[in-house]
């Protein structure tokens, strides 16, 4: 295969275009097992999507005001209840064929495919409830699944890596910025006020950082600057590198662990394999 000149102008070999792909596959895995969860939790409460249910689509629909107008009618009907868990049911079969089985190619291609479609569907069908790592997933998808429409350009999957990367440290970066500007960040506050709330908080955590306010601010500046600091992986040494995308591990256990944003841990470490992959072209 011929060599093509990345952009730091260092050669790539053809034994990259294996790598690359192996790349993409550990992209891909990651991600289908946060899909695979997030189609189990809208499996395992459906009555959240009835018509009764606090996505009710009755109400969802009033969002969009030519919905009733030909085309957009048929996709009415279709995200319609029951009609609309049809989208979760192949969406977990999409991921689960991407994690328990060695597809193809074209296969993967079809794959993503329909992981990102199920995934722009369900935010078009539920918009309220949805988060950082809902985007950042669908993002990731839309992308990989760009990447299987250029099989032999190196140069266009590489880009592909590059966007990933690229985009997971925005996110970090953005999400630093906005509680640093934040009194209630700053001043710990947040953290006490997270963890209180029914949905997003844990009594233990909670009645611990009440009584130590130091313990808080600690914890809230820790979030802020790593999260303002996350792009340095991308040019850090080695095992700088490393520590920072092992702490964003802990970070996203931590967060699924006491405040159950279970997606979160594997919608932002499916860009993990693409920074890593950055890092070391990136790297002096």
């Amino acid at each position: 295969m011929r060599r093509i000149p990345e952009a730091v102008g260092r050669p790539v070999a053809g034994g990259e275009a294996a790598a690359v792909d192996r790349v993409f596959v550990r992209i891909e895995k990651i991600g289908a097992m946060g899909a695979l969860i997030g189609a189990l939790e809208q499996l395992a409460v459906p009555s959240t999507l009835g018509d009764d249910g606090i996505f009710s689509w009755t109400v969802n629909r009033t969002r969009f005001r030519r919905i009733d107008r030909f085309p957009l009618t048929y996709l009415s009907k279709v995200l319609e209840y029951p009609r609309v868990l049809v989208i979760p049911r192949v969406r977990l079969a999409a991921a689960a064929r991407m994690l328990l089985g060695h597809p193809g190619g074209g296969e993967r291609a079809l794959l993503l495919f329909a992981l990102t479609g199920t995934a722009a569907g369900m935010q078009v069908r539920q918009y309220y409830g949805f988060d950082g790592s809902d985007n950042i997933s669908l993002v990731t998808f839309l992308v990989a699944t760009a990447a299987k429409a250029f099989p032999g350009d190196d140069r266009a999957r590489e880009a592909c890596l590059r966007f990933i990367a690229f985009h997971a440290c925005v996110a970090y970066t953005a999400a630093g910025a906005v509680k640093l500007v934040s009194p209630v960040w700053r001043d710990g506050s947040a953290i006490t006020g997270i963890l209180r709330t029914r949905v997003y908080g844990d009594r233990g955590l909670y009645r611990l950082v009440r009584r130590r306010p130091a313990l808080a601010r600690t914890v809230a500046w820790g979030v802020i600057l790593g999260e303002l600091t996350f792009p340095l992986v991308l040019v850090a040494p080695k095992p700088v590198a490393r520590g920072i995308l092992g702490a964003g591990v802990v970070f996203h256990l931590a967060n699924g662990r006491y405040m159950g944003l279970n997606r979160f841990l594997w919608a932002f470490t499916a860009t993990y394999p693409a920074i890593a992959h950055v890092s070391r072209s990136l790297r002096p």
